[in-house]
This record gives structure tokens, sequence and C-alpha cells, in this order.
């Protein structure tokens, strides 16, 4: 049996003998300094989170690095993680962030036409896969771009509220839970947020005309949100 392969059995016994989910005790274990735990999380999110911060970065490459970079942040600050919310998603919001601020450190804004503004409509980053023509390609490509820059520009406290219930797709209870807040405090956040994104994308030319054109739906709601 490997070095690696030993380790592992050595990881499921610890959760038979819990009664903690594998998480939990790769989590406990990678504080100790366990290597063969370390690697574990590592793999069990790695493709989840480049998934998701292609969404933002459209480019693999950069995916990869940053994903990189949110584990190198993740393990060195480790002991501050108190575990109030389960590991997979603490990762997932250092990584999303971490191409958050990747995209606004090249400030990444498209300028789209001029038109008339609807406040009433939102604007979710998950864009349509079908793409018919090559216009309609480059709009979604540029209403990405400006989306996820213009998340990158809010107070870091609507920037979570945003990451966790509109990119991870949270409802609010699970956000308000993730977060230590109350739902009204959740969907009083996304409300400021959504209004300075709409501000943000009407200053570079975004409308509800543009954003129907590039097939961007609206934010997903739940049933906390009615």
């Amino acid at each position: 049996m490997s070095t690696q392969a030993a380790g592992l059995a050595v990881l499921r016994s610890g959760v038979r003998k819990s009664g903690s989910t594998v998480e939990e005790v790769l989590v406990t274990r990678a504080k100790s300094g366990n290597s063969t735990a370390c690697g574990e999380l590592y793999e069990r999110n790695r493709a989840r989170l480049i998934r998701c911060t292609f969404r933002i970065l459209r480019n693999r490459q950069d995916a990869e690095d940053v994903v990189q970079l949110a584990f190198q942040r993740a393990l060195t600050n480790l002991h501050r993680f108190r575990e109030d919310s389960t590991f997979s998603t603490w990762i997932t919001r250092i990584a999303m962030n971490e191409a958050l601020m990747l995209l606004r450190r090249r400030k990444v804004a498209a300028p789209l036409p001029e038109g008339n503004t609807d406040v009433e409509t939102p604007f979710a980053l998950e864009l349509a896969d079908s793409r018919p023509t090559p216009e309609q390609a480059l709009a979604e490509t540029e209403l990405q771009a400006a989306v996820a820059y213009a998340i990158s520009r809010l107070r870091k406290n609507l920037r979570t509220a945003v990451v966790l219930r509109e990119m991870q797709g949270l409802t609010s209870a699970e956000t308000a839970r993730e977060l230590g807040l109350t739902v009204s405090a959740v969907k009083a956040r996304i409300f400021q947020a959504r209004r300075h994104l709409r501000r943000h994308l009407h200053r570079v030319g975004i409308t509800r005309e543009t954003s129907t054109k590039a097939q961007c739906p609206p934010v997903a709601m739940d049933e906390s949100d009615l």
C-alpha cells in the first residue's frame, strides 16, 4: 500500500470513530499539519473551484492559478477557520474573491452601447451557454466581464453576500446561516449590492435591452425572497 493510500485509510478510520464528516476530519488533520489531509482537501475541491472561477475570468490558466493561490491562502490561514461553515464554502468564497480581485486589477470593464436603463432589472453573472452568432458571443463576454468587475468593486460585506447568494446559488436563508446574519439583513445587503451594480452597469452602457440580447437571465429567486 502506498504512503498516500495508507494515509487515506487512516483518515477514513478517523471518520468512522469520530462520527464527523470526511471534510471535518480532513480539516482537523490539516490544521495539525497533515500533508495528506491538505492534499485531499485540494483534490476534493479543485475541479469545482476551477469551474467557478472560470465563469468569472474566462481563461482556464488564470482560473487554475487563482485556485492555487486560494488554496495557498486558505492553508496559510487555516488556523483562523472557525468551522461555522463548511470548508468547501469557505474555500469557494476565497477563490471567487481572488478571481474578482484579479479582474479588478486588470480593470476589465467593457463599454457597451448606450440605451435606456431599467432600474428594476437584476443582472446575474451566469450567462447562457448558447451563442448563435459571433456578435452575441461578444456581447456575452463583455457583459460577463462588466458584471464581474462591478462585483469586485463592491464593499467587502456586500461582495461576500453576492458571492454566496448569486454566484454560489445559496438561498437567502442559507446565506444568512453562513454569514451569521438574519434573512432580512441578507436581503438588505443583496438589495444594496444590486443597486450599486445597476449604477455601475448603467455607467458603462449596459441596459435591460443589452442584457436581454446577451441572453443574461434574471437573478435566481427562492421562496424566502418572495
